[in-house]
């Protein structure tokens, strides 16, 4: 027994309560307190989880379909924006005349940033409809193939911004008295070259996405190899063009030819997985590839 009594303990021992009445009061009051939340709690949560619908997701043949829609409309907007209108107003050897060019043709030019905002969200959306329709083959793969696809769509917009730039520059007065005509030139070119110099940046990234791809064509058996052969030969030509933008202090030289080189294995490439996208779209899912293989890397 403790020798030590306290003045609480005195108290106690001079005012005791009766022994049962109050305890068991206390406990019934301690048991209603503590399950009276959890029955709430409980309720709302049955609440909930009844009004909350989940959305399914796009099937194999619609994601495919969709995809090839969207891919389709890239091809159009792509060729408008840039070489109709891009590669005819933009001359590296004359700043002088693409200033020009850019004053005279500035609606054009509005029209074809337009599209380009437009290939800008459309690469995202297509970026999760081809993860859904290849995520049967592969999930770590598929988003691998998705990631390198947004990361080329972020510098295709950050590219976008230097056209807005370009035509400001050209194109307003406000920097008349502080860029003489020929500076202000220069920095007109220097802008429109700085789009080609950042969509370049992000087309390495989109190689990659298209080989990413042709791989998982290529093993998984979901379309024919020979559209992985040339979805990797596209991709491959791309990282070439990069590369040589990268290292060749002459690339303006060639460029013409590295054009030729990307724009026959490129378009041939895409249009062929354009067209299978668009096929699928119209067929059902093969029976394998119905449920996602997350295991696969």
């Amino acid at each position: 027994m403790n020798a030590f009594i306290s003045p609480h303990s005195i108290i106690a021992i001079r005012t005791p309560e009766p022994p049962h009445h109050h305890d068991q009061h206390a406990r019934r009051e301690d048991t209603t307190m503590s399950t009276a939340p959890t029955t709430t709690s409980t309720s709302t949560s049955t609440t909930t989880a009844s009004t909350i619908t989940p959305t399914p997701e796009l099937d194999h043949r619609r994601a495919a379909w969709y995809a090839g829609l969207a891919y389709a409309t890239l091809f159009i907007l792509a060729f408008f924006a840039n070489f109709a209108v891009r590669e005819r107003v933009v001359d590296l050897d004359d700043a002088a005349g693409t200033m020009a060019n850019v004053v005279a043709d500035e609606q054009l030019i509005r029209i074809a940033m337009l599209a380009f905002l437009v290939i800008f969200v459309l690469d995202i959306a297509v970026s999760w409809l081809l993860h859904l329709v290849f995520r049967p083959t592969g999930e770590r793969r598929s988003l691998l193939a998705a990631w390198f696809r947004i990361g080329y769509t972020v510098f295709l917009g950050m590219a976008l911004v230097f056209m807005f730039v370009g035509l400001r520059l050209a194109d307003t007065d406000e920097f008349t008295g502080v860029l003489g005509d020929d500076e202000r030139a220069a920095q007109t070119l220097l802008a429109f070259d700085a789009f080609n110099a950042t969509w370049m940046v992000g087309l390495t990234l989109f190689g990659l996405h298209l080989i990413v791809l042709a791989r998982m064509i290529w093993t998984s058996g979901i379309a024919p190899k020979w559209i992985g052969a040339i979805v990797a030969l596209a991709g491959s030509v791309y990282l070439i063009d990069s590369i040589g933008y990268t290292v060749l202090t002459d690339y303006d030289r060639y460029s013409n030819v590295f054009t030729m080189i990307v724009l026959l294995p490129a378009i041939a490439g895409e249009a062929a997985l354009t067209f299978w996208l668009l096929r699928q779209g119209r067929t059902a899912a093969p029976a394998a590839l119905e449920q996602p293989v997350a295991a696969v890397a």
